[in-house]
């Protein structure tokens, strides 16, 4: 991470991860599928929640290094339209890959993909 990124501040990471474990565990109002993707990672919720959480000083790092430089609002809700669906991933990726989280640099790429696509919204 460059040093002139601020560190994510800490009303913003909890916002974040209110957003995260929505799209991980509480976007899709199928209780089989949370439990299912308890059931896969098998370590507890509430570690999933801090293994899960690991990744969004990854995405401010990115976000903030892009949204720096931009003259207008952001073109939606990043929230919604980023961190909610990146849990959304996660725990797909839970499901799909036996319990596993995708290492750092598989979870930078997704990040990119999830933030590049929501900045292409101001182009439209």
């Amino acid at each position: 991470m460059a040093n002139d990124v601020i560190p994510l501040p800490a009303a913003l990471a909890a916002v974040w991860g209110a957003f995260l474990y929505e799209g991980l565990l509480a976007h899709i109002p199928d209780k089989e599928r949370n439990q299912q993707i308890l059931d896969t990672w098998n370590q507890g919720c509430v570690e999933l929640v801090i293994a899960a959480t690991a990744f969004l000083p990854e995405v401010w790092h990115q976000a903030s290094t892009t949204w720096e430089g931009l003259e207008q609002d952001l073109p939606g809700v990043f929230e919604y339209e980023v961190i909610s669906p990146l849990g959304v991933y996660l725990g797909d990726y839970l499901l799909f890959h036996d319990g596993l989280l995708p290492d750092v640099d598989t979870m930078k790429r997704v990040i990119h993909a999830f933030i590049r696509d929501f900045f292409r919204q101001q182009a439209a």
